[in-house]
């Protein structure tokens, strides 16, 4: 398996910080319902529901965002839907885009893909954006940065766009709007991810906390993108506006404390002229639906659940992996419990094999899912898929197998357990261990064994 760093103390107070903030405000949040359990219940049924009936639900949603003058295209691949961006950017002459915070967007690696065909694509999201600035991929599933100091930002925002250092946050929010304003008025194209599509309806629900994301589809076609391509998976259909209100209740709480996210915009398609006025809007929205592997894990009855996430990020604040390694350290996309689902089942590789085995399977993610992933499970699942696929080591083989003889035989155990105690001190204990042991010392073993003392307490 491949080794797991930790992060250095300053970055994993910093983060432990943010994520137990996050915490602490959503437990005040959900203390605000009584039936918060049987809302996370329903939240499962809507999402459960909608994969028993995927196909007809996204027949709906085609017909009628269509309707709509919307263009709906089913893409089967990251590289397809790379494709039809670039393609739908030379049509236009573009050579920059500007870019809501989509995870999609990441899965497929659209702003590599892109940049290759001579586009740049701009992060608007300004945790996003400061990522981009860095070459770093997201730390987290809703905070970008979670990781990083507001010094350690200011001092990013000075090296690389040549302004005075400041670690005010409003001066730092005032740099980067600065900088993106002009992207806004000046690029052709806006790019975004979606977070719900609605089937009865044929609209998109876009969740932000900056504004930014309408800033990317919704301004005058004069003054910004003439084009929207929203690029979402085909698991993010929900049947109505009513199911999407109910999970909007449970999203933002459940990621950040909040209500509910500072923007919730609903687009219903490109502006139309009406009372003899044109509304605002682009003139052309396109929506890709992405399956990449989304259909495999939809057939494997172990895995399917896992495309209920609604994206909240609520599994990895509430992880103490997570705590302790942080995002970075899971070399995906989707990083946290969830990410080591998901992961390995659209990229198989020795990396994503290992992350399901970077797991306390203490259940934490699933007690805090707002939509009830049995995620822990999932995990267990991969583990087994990792080994009959031949990603275990041999040594790891071996060692379970050795483990699992010594645990059927009680007087091997006994034996095994004595010439332990007797050879592995605190020192060889240590040296065996690394890189565990390199942040830790892993505590001597026990003097006696539990039956040994069980019999000196135990009466005959």
């Amino acid at each position: 398996m491949m080794r797991t760093p930790v992060l250095e103390t300053q970055r994993r107070a910093t983060l432990a910080k943010a994520l137990n903030l996050a915490l602490d405000k959503r437990r005040q949040s959900v203390a605000e319902f009584a039936n918060w359990e049987a809302m996370r219940q329903r939240a499962h049924d809507i999402r459960a529901g909608v994969l028993e009936r995927l196909d007809e639900y996204l027949n709906q949603f085609e017909r009628a965002a269509t309707a709509n003058g919307i263009r709906v295209v089913r893409v089967a691949t990251a590289e397809e839907a790379c494709r039809y961006v670039a393609a739908v950017a030379k049509r236009l002459g573009v050579t920059k885009a500007v870019k809501a915070k989509s995870m999609v967007t990441e899965e497929i690696h659209l702003n590599r893909a892109l940049e290759a065909e001579g586009i740049r694509a701009m992060e608007t999201d300004l945790g996003e954006y400061i990522a981009q600035l860095c070459g770093q991929p997201p730390f987290h599933l809703t905070a970008p940065i979670v990781h990083l100091s507001r010094d350690e930002v200011g001092r990013i925002l000075a090296d690389k766009l040549g302004v005075p250092f400041t670690n005010d946050p409003t001066q730092l929010t005032l740099i980067a709007r600065d900088v993106m304003r002009r992207e806004f008025l000046t690029a052709r194209l806006g790019i975004s991810g979606a977070n719900f599509c609605i089937a009865e309806s044929g609209s998109l629900v876009l969740c932000t906390n900056e504004g930014n994301g309408r800033m990317c589809t919704t301004l005058p076609a004069k003054e910004g993108p003439r084009v929207h391509i929203a690029i979402t998976g085909i698991e993010k259909v929900v049947p109505t506006l009513k199911d999407v209100a109910h999970l909007l209740r449970l999203l933002a709480r459940s990621g950040s404390g909040m209500r509910l996210t500072a923007y919730t915009t609903l687009i219903n398609g490109p502006r139309k002229r009406a009372d003899g006025e044109e509304s605002t809007g682009p003139d052309e929205v396109h929506v890709l639906l992405l399956d990449n592997g989304r259909r495999e894990m939809l057939r494997d009855p172990h895995l399917r659940e896992a495309l209920c996430c609604i994206r909240c990020g609520a599994c990895s604040n509430q992880c103490p992996v997570y705590h302790r390694i942080g995002g970075h350290a899971y070399k995906s996309v989707y990083n946290g419990p969830i990410g080591s689902v998901w992961s390995p089942a659209l990229w198989e590789s020795e990396q994503t094999a290992s992350l399901p085995f970077d797991c306390s399977l203490c259940g934490a993610c699933a007690d805090i899912c707002p939509v009830k992933i049995d995620i822990h499970h999932a995990l267990l699942w991969q583990r087994k898929l990792a080994a009959d696929r031949g990603r275990v080591p041999r040594w790891q083989r071996l060692a379970w197998l050795a483990w699992r003889v010594a645990m059927s035989c009680p007087t091997l155990y006994n034996f095994g357990s004595a010439v332990a105690r007797l050879l592995l001190g605190p020192a060889m204990l240590n040296r065996l261990g690394k890189p565990w042991t390199e942040t830790r010392d892993l505590p001597p073993l026990a003097k006696k064994t539990f039956h040994e003392l069980w019999k000196e307490q135990t009466p005959e």
